[in-house]
C-alpha cells in the first residue's frame, strides 16, 4: 500500500509523509523537530521508521525544521547539488546524514520502487519536484513552488493517481491586497507561484489522464482561502464534467495540521 499526506502546508512550513510498504520517507522540513514529531504520532507514524528525507529546495519554509531534526535521527538526505551545497554551507555543517544529490539521470531506489525528481521554474537555487513509483504501478506526483505548469513538470505528474499540487494564490486577492508590488510581480512570475485558476485548468487533464487523488498544496494565508481554491478547483472540474467525489478525491492541505491520508 501506499499512502501519502501533508503535515503542513504554506509559507509558514510545508512537510510531507509517504509510505510505501517498508520506506516512509518526508519530503521538505519546513516546520519544527517538534511538530514534526507531533504530527507523526498524529497520523500512526515515528520518526525512527524514516529512511529518508527529499528537500524541494532551500527555502526557510521547506528546511526550517531541518537542523534539529538531523540531530535526533540520521537519515539520508536527497536534494540537488545545489541545495545540499546551500544546506551545509548554512545550516548542516558537520551533519552526520549523508547528504546524496539526486537528479533527473540519478533517481533514488528503494525496496518496493522510486523515487525521481524534475525541475520546477521557481527563484532558488535549485527546486525539484518529485514521482514516486512503485513496483505495484502507483504513481505519486508532488510540484509546489512552481511560477508555471512546464512540459517537465507536466510529464512528470502525467499518469500520476496521487497528486500535490500548489494552488498558492488567487489573482485578485493578490492584485488588491497589501503586498509591494514587486512582491505581487515576484509571486505572478514565471519563477514564482501557482495560482487557483492555473492549476484548476491542469487539475482538468491530470485527472483525464487517471490522477484521482489530489491535495492543493502551499495555499496563501494572506492571498487566498483553503475553501476558495477547492471551489475554483471544483468549479472548473465540473465545467469539464467531471464531478467531485465521483471522479475523484480533493483537499485543500491545512496550513497547521495533517491532511488527509490518501491511500492506494
Amino acid at each position: 500500500m501506499t499512502e501519502f499526506c501533508t503535515l503542513s502546508s504554506g509559507s509558514s512550513g510545508n512537510c510531507a509523509f509517504g509510505r510505501v510498504g517498508n520506506f516512509s520517507f518526508l519530503v521538505d522540513v519546513g516546520i519544527s523537530c517538534r511538530a514534526v514529531v507531533n504530527s507523526l504520532g498524529c497520523i500512526g507514524a515515528d520518526p525512527g521508521e524514516l529512511g529518508g528525507i527529499f528537500i524541494t529546495h532551500e527555502h526557510v519554509d521547506h528546511i526550517r525544521g531541518l537542523r534539529v531534526l538531523l540531530k535526533r535521527i540520521h537519515v539520508p538526505i536527497y536534494a540537488s547539488s545545489e541545495v545540499l551545497d546551500y544546506l551545509w554551507e548554512h545550516d548542516l555543517a558537520g551533519c552526520q546524514s549523508p547528504m546524496i544529490p539526486i537528479s533527473p539521470q540519478h533517481p533514488v531506489e528503494f525496496d518496493g520502487g522510486v523515487v525521481r525528481c524534475f525541475d520546477t521554474p521557481h527563484d532558488s537555487v535549485h527546486s525539484l519536484g518529485f514521482r514516486i513509483e512503485t513496483h505495484s504501478g502507483v504513481r505519486l506526483g508532488i510540484a509546489t513552488d512552481l511560477g508555471f505548469i512546464s512540459d517537465t513538470v507536466r510529464e512528470n505528474l502525467d499518469g500520476c493517481q496521487m497528486v500535490l499540487l500548489e494552488s498558492n494564490y488567487d489573482l485578485s486577492m493578490l492584485q488588491t491586497g497589501r503586498y509591494p508590488y514587486p512582491l505581487k510581480r515576484r509571486i505572478m512570475g514565471q519563477r514564482g507561484h501557482l495560482c487557483n485558476d492555473e492549476c484548476a485548468k491542469e487539475l482538468a487533464q491530470l485527472i483525464e489522464r487517471g490522477t484521482s487523488h489530489i491535495l492543493l498544496g502551499h495555499i496563501s494565508a494572506e492571498n487566498n482561502h483553503p475553501q476558495l481554491a477547492y471551489q475554483t478547483a471544483v468549479c472548473a472540474l465540473a465545467g469539464e464534467g467531471k464531478q467531485v467525489d465521483r471522479d475523484y478525491v480533493l483537499q485543500p492541505a491545512p496550513r497547521y495540521e495533517h491532511s488527509q491520508m490518501f491511500r492506494l
